[in-house]
C-alpha cells in the first residue's frame, strides 16, 4: 500500500477550548491514515496532538487554535499556533531539552512526546504560542 497522493496540507482553526480538541485528534488521524500510517502510529498521532494542543491552551487565554497538518515524504508535520496570547518572558522546551522559547505545559507533556514523534519543540512571539511535531511513518507494514 503506498501512501495517497493530492494535497499535502490541511489546516483546521477551532476555538482554543479543550471541548473542541477531539476534531484536532480526529483530523490527524484521517491525514496520517491517508499517508498509509499503521495503527499505532495512528494511536501514537492521536496521543501527541493531544499533547500538543494542550500545551498551546493550558495556562493561557487564547482565542483560537490554528493547527495544520503536512505530509513531507513519510513524515507528518502538525503544527500548531494559539493566537492571541500574550505570554510573559520566554524560556524553552526542545526535545524536553531546555533552551528554545516556551516552557511546555510540564515535564511530563516532553517526556510522553519525547516518547511518541520523532521531533517536537514548542516557541512563542508576541501574541502567538506555537507548538510543532514531527512523526516519521514506518516503512514496515503488515
Amino acid at each position: 500500500m503506498t501512501a495517497a497522493t493530492g494535497p499535502s496540507r490541511v489546516e483546521l482553526s477551532i476555538p482554543a477550548t479543550v471541548e473542541w480538541l477531539a476534531l484536532a485528534r480526529t483530523t490527524g488521524a484521517a491525514v496520517a491514515a491517508r499517508l498509509s500510517f499503521n495503527y499505532d502510529e495512528i494511536t501514537d498521532l492521536r496521543l501527541a496532538i493531544d499533547e500538543l494542543c494542550l500545551t498551546l491552551v493550558e495556562g493561557a487565554p487564547a482565542t483560537r487554535l490554528e493547527i495544520s497538518f503536512e505530509a513531507v515524504g513519510d513524515v507528518l508535520e502538525v503544527e500548531g499556533r494559539a493566537v492571541g496570547v500574550g505570554l510573559g518572558t520566554p524560556v524553552a522546551l526542545q526535545n524536553g531539552q531546555a533552551g528554545a522559547d516556551i516552557v511546555l505545559s510540564s515535564d511530563l507533556s516532553a517526556r510522553i512526546l519525547d516518547a511518541l514523534v520523532d521531533e517536537h519543540g514548542a516557541d512563542e512571539a508576541g501574541d502567538t504560542r506555537r507548538a510543532w511535531l514531527r512523526k516519521q511513518r514506518s516503512t514496515e507494514h503488515a
